[in-house]
């Protein structure tokens, strides 16, 4: 993963304390120091692809249940989401 430039911080109006970090993307080191302090990975990925393309420990929660889905991860940990891609 290529960082294209430093995570800034997101505030939402209307949500007091509710940040959102969006990076560009992360490197193999950083990923795995945010999961070593508890950072939850989710796997976007169909759940047939999830299988055989996952990194060790994330869930799975396809793209296109994520917003339906997502009062299934804990609220008081960050969140790494990504898609493994060929591409």
């Amino acid at each position: 993963m290529i960082r294209q430039g430093p995570a800034q911080p997101v505030r939402r109006a209307g949500k007091p304390g509710l940040e959102i970090t969006i990076p560009t993307g992360i490197e193999r080191d950083e990923l795995q120091e945010l999961t070593g302090q508890g950072a939850q990975l989710v796997e976007v990925l169909p759940a047939d692809e999830y299988d055989w393309a996952h990194l060790p420990g994330a869930v799975n929660l396809p793209l296109k249940e994520l917003d339906a889905r997502a009062s299934q991860l804990d609220r008081s940990r960050p969140v790494i989401v990504y898609c493994h891609d060929w591409y």
